[in-house]
């Protein structure tokens, strides 16, 4: 419980953040918020970070799942928040391994990049055609190239001005019924 010695002195102390992060011609509310912005962006970093490590193993971290059937659009409508043309589309079984995309929101006149977390880790991409080939590649290192559906992830960073600070799971399609080369317990 904070007395009201501490309340007064959080409250100066959020007012000169505020002030040292606040621009000309800024109102006090624009300048909250960008200050609100780079503390949750650094929060995002360290569930990030978090990840990496396996943290996620004994403690559950916030994340958003895009779950449906088979053919449904979920990796469309996931293309249409980052910004970007870069996930694999066609009719059918598509993604078959689940992506985590790790969102980095960049400064406006930055060109967007990605980056593959475990695989390719240091390799930066600006083609987003060669992202795409990529995924591509390595579903089918894992899963081979049938109809397999595996549950280890690919984890890609995308970094772009286009979209916002989000971690995002595409999952496969939920399938009922195996299509043939699909075992039959699929739905499980």
């Amino acid at each position: 419980i904070l007395n009201k010695s501490d309340k007064e002195n959080q409250n100066r102390r959020r007012e000169r953040e505020t002030l040292s992060v606040k621009m000309f011609g800024q109102s006090e509310a624009e300048a909250q918020n960008g200050l609100m912005y780079t503390q949750l962006k650094k929060f995002i970093s360290v569930i990030d970070d978090l990840r990496d490590v396996g943290v996620q193993k004994f403690v559950k971290l916030p994340r958003i799942a895009v779950l449906g059937s088979q053919s449904a659009g979920k990796s469309s409508v996931l293309e249409s928040i980052v910004g970007l043309d870069f996930l694999p589309r066609g009719d059918g079984l598509v993604t078959r391994r689940p992506l985590e995309l790790r969102l980095n929101h960049q400064p406006e006149g930055q060109k967007p990049w990605a980056e593959f977390s475990q695989e390719m880790k240091g390799k930066r991409f600006t083609n987003f055609k060669e992202v795409r080939d990529t995924i591509i590649a390595l579903t089918d290192k894992v899963a081979g190239s049938t109809t397999n559906i595996v549950d280890d992830p690919i984890v890609l960073n995308v970094y772009s001005h286009t979209c916002p600070d989000l971690t995002l799971i595409d999952l496969p399609g939920i399938t009922l019924i195996p299509i043939p080369g699909q075992p039959e317990n699929i739905e499980q």
